[in-house]
């Protein structure tokens, strides 16, 4: 076998970048992005620009590669080429802007999963946009099988390539001493990856679609590992899950939620596999493959039937999310596809076409998975809020006043937490309230709130600082912002929120700063000798609610549990609460000495209903009282 020369691998790489200049250059692009945010990680400030034209170029590279396919195959007229480049340019430049800035807290992950979307459906047309109009079933097979082995093999050699750089850069730094940055490393993988996969993989592009057509060379490998591997693995799944819908019959149990994902996974396997293995069932000798085919089809529609009773018990209780209706989509992409093959059609392009019509429909739209599933959502919000009297003239009817202060919120208001609902409702409104907050934003429910909330929540983005949306929405209705069961265990935390950092010692002696005080099994105690006398604190752990400062044969019971509390009850059980520092103080004295814990931080935990405190932090004042030298 005659090696390729050096001429020749020039001359192929510059007709690849001839024939598809521009998906090189976004793969170039991608790698110059990469490579800079890891070079100049600790100066970038805002990483979003950059992340966000990565995502544009990595979408370039499949977007232009159609395009150059499409003008091959369709145009001929050098205007129309530019209007296709310009309209790929465009819908690009859409997606970039489309994406969130630092600036922005609400709704950043939509655009990335429309982002997703997209990306999948450029893919898909790129599996048929050579054989748009014609009917060459053959070569649209051959087509993507060379697609398919192009793949693994720009894989290949990529991972080759790279493992062969890293030894040769650990070699210069071990043996010659050559001072080489752990980012080179990170480097050169991105520029293998970004430049010469994407160089590598389109130089092996078929460039006469037409002559694949009479290609019938097939891998036999390809027919072994379907026939014996993938194809007994299907029809176990399928057998599990015929015997799961056998169970629900016979017990009458309801079908669970993940089934309808299983089943979702098991057919589009199933489907792969037959396309994997469609030319050869019409060979002589493989006339099973097609009656197999057909039979397949014909079990789906059991499956997908059990799939929608699933996915629609689901949603008759918690309503339309993305995730919901993309189930509920593809259970009608399985439906069609069923119907289409079991009627005795061969047309394989029939699968990604419909697929991406698909996917177009519902990408955008008032009947679109986003708009929807928001509405939905919205909707079953509403329908609890008014059902349990939480709104008043259609506004929250227990909203507190909120309070910007240093980097958290306060509550000024006497309305906080004031609100009541059942476990199981508070936590479908703050599940409904997080799924908002992940992916459509606040806006839609924006009008039940007397407050600008978005403001404040603007204006601690300002510091940088995270803020959990979802928490301000959810207490601003009056409930606790945490989720409750049954038989809880959860820990929480109370916090001084204090701007000003300091601490009033006035009428008081001494100041003990106490640090960090674990509480664990049984009594503990601490003393401190000020002034030649010795106070002992101790706590009753059991529970660690009892709490007492003993000295000079005299004791003060300071009510640890009742702080705990009352702090629980006002501020509820989140995981971390700002609260004023007025609030986070207990007070006791003996006939010598007044004591007054203020405390910083207090850790407590909830199990089974029954609150404990962990540990805390603060600081112990103490105050001579006059007689003190009478005492023995």
């Amino acid at each position: 076998m005659k090696l390729p020369s050096i001429s020749y691998l020039t001359k192929a790489s510059l007709a690849s970048f001839k024939r598809f200049p521009l998906s090189i250059i976004c793969g170039f692009i991608g790698s110059l992005l990469s490579i800079y945010m890891v070079e100049y990680e600790d100066s970038i400030d805002n990483y979003f620009p950059f992340i966000n034209s990565l995502l544009v170029a990595a979408l370039g590279i499949p977007l232009f590669f159609c395009v150059n396919i499409f003008q091959e195959k369709y145009l001929n007229n050098r205007l129309y080429e530019l209007l296709t480049y310009g309209a790929a340019i465009s819908f690009l430049v859409l997606i970039y802007f489309s994406f969130p800035d630092r600036e922005v807290t609400h709704n950043t992950s939509l655009p990335y999963i429309r982002y997703g979307i997209f990306n999948l459906i450029v893919h898909l047309i790129v599996s048929f946009i050579p054989y748009i109009r014609t009917k060459q079933l053959n070569g649209f097979w051959n087509y993507n099988k060379s697609l398919f082995l192009r793949i693994l093999t720009s894989i290949l050699y990529s991972l080759a390539l790279y493992l062969g750089l890293v030894l040769a850069l650990f070699a210069l730094d071990t043996l010659f001493g050559m001072d080489i940055d752990e980012e080179q490393y990170l480097d050169t993988f991105f520029l293998v990856v970004g430049l010469f996969n994407t160089w590598f993989f389109l130089s092996g592009i078929p460039t006469d679609f037409d002559a694949l057509e009479q290609d019938y060379s097939y891998p036999k490998g390809l027919k072994i590992f379907t026939q014996y591997i993938l194809l007994p693995l299907l029809i176990l799944y399928i057998i599990i899950l015929y015997a799961y819908g056998v169970k629900i019959i016979g017990l009458w149990n309801w079908p669970k939620g993940i089934v309808s994902y299983l089943i979702s996974v098991v057919s589009v396997i199933g489907i792969l596999a037959f396309l994997l293995i469609h030319p050869f069932g019409f060979q002589n000798g493989n006339g099973w493959i097609k009656k197999f085919s057909k039979v397949y089809y014909y079990l789906l529609f059991p499956l997908v039937i059990l799939l929608f009773i699933a996915i629609g018990m689901r949603i008759s209780d918690y309503g339309v999310t993305i995730n919901r209706y993309v189930i509920v989509l593809l259970g009608v992409w399985l439906t069609l596809v069923s119907i289409y093959f079991s009627i005795n059609k061969t047309n394989i392009k029939f699968i990604p076409v419909s697929l991406a019509i698909i996917l177009v429909l519902v990408s955008f739209g008032p009947w679109g998975m986003f708009s929807y599933s928001e509405r939905s959502q919205v909707s079953r919000l509403m329908t609890i809020l008014k059902e349990n009297d939480l709104l008043e003239n259609d506004k929250s009817k227990f909203e507190p006043t909120w309070q910007f202060r240093g980097d958290s919120y306060l509550e000024v208001g006497s309305n906080r937490l004031k609100a009541s609902l059942s476990d199981s409702l508070s936590n479908e409104v703050y599940s409904i309230l997080n799924y908002l907050d992940d992916h459509h934003g606040f806006v839609s429910i924006r009008s039940i709130y007397n407050q600008n909330l978005d403001s404040l929540i603007s204006i601690s983005a300002d510091s940088h600082r995270y803020i959990n949306e979802a928490k301000i929405y959810m207490e601003s209705l009056g409930l606790n912002a945490v989720y409750l069961y049954n038989n809880d265990y959860n820990y929480f935390s109370f916090w001084v929120n204090d701007e000003d950092k300091f601490l009033e010692i006035s009428g008081y002696d001494y100041l003990i700063n106490l640090g960090q005080l674990y509480l664990g099994n049984g009594k503990q105690t601490q003393s401190i000798n000020v002034n030649n006398v010795e106070h002992t604190i101790s706590f009753d752990c059991e529970g660690c609610i009892s709490m007492k400062i003993e000295s000079l044969n005299d004791s003060a019971s300071l009510p640890l549990d009742s702080l705990a509390n009352e702090l629980s009850s006002k501020y509820g059980n989140d995981y971390n609460s700002a609260i004023d520092p007025s609030h986070m103080i207990l007070e006791g004295r003996t006939k010598s000495f007044e004591y007054r814990i203020n405390f910083d931080h207090l850790y407590l935990e909830r199990k089974s209903g029954v609150l404990k405190v962990n540990s805390f932090n603060g600081y112990l004042l103490i105050k001579e009282l006059s007689g003190i030298e009478d005492n023995p």
